[in-house]
């Protein structure tokens, strides 16, 4: 498979990063402005101030962006370094995204738990599985035809 057929979901998982931060500034913002009083620098520098609950929520989804995609993207770079990338390993990868902005869109909106548990969980796993057929493709030499 070509390159981009990989890549294109990387690129999507960057945006996703771009937009949270986006939100992250704008909640930030508003917490900031509709403070009783002036934010002390010393507390927002050193995290004790106390952010709006949507400020800290965008906060929270940000740091969370550079967890687990972490590991899809060291994936996705062996897989098109040791030129393993198939079609089984484009779905994995294209599912993966489509749960983290799914993931995303929950936390930052209504934040129903058990649904963001659910879209993170099917991420966890579908990142597994993409590592896990990583390792056999590189291991057993095998590849599905595009």
């Amino acid at each position: 498979m070509h390159v981009t057929s990989l890549l294109t979901p990387v690129f999507l998982q960057v945006l996703l990063t771009f937009l949270v931060v986006i939100w992250m500034g704008r909640t930030r913002a508003q917490s900031l402005s509709q403070a009783k009083t002036s934010p002390d620098a010393r507390d927002v520098a050193l995290g004790t101030y106390q952010w709006s609950d949507a400020a800290t929520q965008a906060a929270n989804n940000f740091k969370n962006q550079f967890e687990m995609p972490v590991l899809f993207f060291i994936g996705v770079a062996f897989a098109i370094i040791l030129r393993k990338n198939d079609v089984v390993l484009t779905t994995l990868a294209w599912i993966f995204v489509a749960s983290r902005y799914v993931h995303a869109a929950i936390h930052l909106g209504p934040n129903i738990v058990r649904f963001r548990a659910l879209a993170y969980t099917v991420g966890v796993i579908t990142l597994l599985a993409f590592w896990i057929m990583l390792f056999l493709r590189i291991y057993t030499d095998a590849t599905v035809p595009a």
